[in-house]
C-alpha cells in the first residue's frame, strides 16, 4: 500500500484503500471460495455462523498483532463446527471491511490498517492450507500461470486468494510479490506461462497496466500467452479489458478458474 504522509493525500489514500477493500479484497475473499461451500455450509439452519461479537474480537486480535491468539481463536470456531468457507464469508470479509471503516473514522491509523490486512492475508492462507489438508493438487499439463499485482501496488490479498483457487483447480501458479516491471517481463521471457494475470486497484493504473501488457505480449516466451486482468476498475466495466489489451477479467475466484480454462482452450486452438 502507498504511504500517505500529508493531510491532502490522506483523504485520497482513504478513498483508495476503502475502494480496494470494498471492490477487491472483500469480493475476492468471499467469492473465491464460494464454489467450495458444502451443502451444510449453505444451509442457514445447519451452519454455525459468526456474529458481531466474533467480528469485533478477531478485529481486535488482528490490529494488536496477536496472531497466535487469532489462529487459536479460528481453530476454536472450527472445533465448534464452523466451516472454513463460513469463516471466509462471514468473518474474515467483515473484519477487512471493519478495518477500512475504523480508519475512515480515525479510530486507527493507516499503518494499523495496512498491517491488519496483511495479517488477514496470513490467516486466509492458513485456512486455505488446512482446508486442503496441507496437500497441493498436482498441476495439470500446460496449466501454468503467473498472477501478480501491478508494480508498486501492494494490494495482494485478492491476488493471493485467486491464486489459491486456481491451485486447487490444478494450476501451477507462480507469484512474484514486490516484482518490478522489469522482473515481470524477464520472468515471462524466461518461463512459459499459458496465462498471465495482473491486478490493479485504481483506474489511474490502467495506462501503466496497458503498457506492461504490450511488453509481455511482445517478449513472452509463449507467443500465444493469454492475459487476464482484475481489480476494482474492471468491476462492472468489462469494456476496459480491451482498452488495456487483455483477454479477459473475472468476477471472482470461481469465475477466474473458468476464464483461465477457457483462455487455455483458446490458446490450444490457436485462436
Amino acid at each position: 500500500m502507498t504511504d500517505f504522509t500529508t493531510s491532502s493525500t490522506t483523504e485520497d489514500g482513504r478513498r483508495t484503500l476503502l475502494r480496494t477493500i470494498e471492490g477487491e479484497v472483500i469480493p475476492r475473499l468471499v467469492l473465491a471460495h464460494r464454489g467450495r461451500v458444502s451443502d451444510a455450509a449453505c444451509d442457514n439452519s445447519v451452519a454455525i455462523r459468526p456474529g458481531i461479537s466474533e467480528v469485533r474480537h478477531l478485529t481486535g486480535l488482528v490490529i494488536a498483532g496477536e496472531m497466535t491468539e487469532a489462529t487459536s481463536y479460528l481453530r476454536g470456531l472450527f472445533y465448534l463446527g464452523m466451516s472454513p468457507e463460513v469463516v471466509y464469508l462471514d468473518l474474515l470479509a467483515p473484519v477487512a471491511r471493519k478495518l477500512g471503516v475504523m480508519w475512515e473514522r480515525d479510530q486507527v491509523d493507516f499503518v494499523a490498517v495496512t498491517l491488519g490486512l496483511r495479517r488477514l492475508q496470513q490467516l486466509a492462507h492458513q485456512i486455505s492450507e488446512n482446508a486442503d489438508g496441507g496437500e497441493t493438487p498436482t498441476a495439470k499439463a500446460g496449466h501454468r500461470a503467473l498472477f501478480v499485482t501491478l508494480p508498486g501496488e501492494q494490494h495482494v490479498f485478492g491476488t493471493q486468494i485467486v491464486g489459491d483457487m486456481l491451485r486447487r483447480a490444478g494450476w501451477d501458479i507462480w507469484d512474484a510479490p514486490g516484482a518490478t516491471e522489469k522482473d515481470i517481463i524477464e520472468l515471462t521471457k524466461n518461463e512459459w506461462f499459458a496465462v498471465v494475470g495482473l491486478s490493479i486497484s485504481a483506474p489511474e493504473q490502467m495506462e501503466p497496466l496497458a503498457l506492461i501488457i504490450r511488453q509481455i505480449r511482445r517478449q513472452s516466451l509463449n507467443r500465444a500467452v493469454r492475459v487476464m486482468v482484475g481489480g476494482h476498475p474492471f468491476a462492472g466495466h468489462p469494456d476496459r479489458v480491451a482498452l488495456v489489451g487483455a483477454d479477459a477479467t473475472a468476477m471472482d475466484g470461481r469465475d477466474a478458474v473458468l476464464k483461465a480454462e477457457r483462455l487455455l482452450e483458446l490458446m490450444s486452438q490457436g485462436n
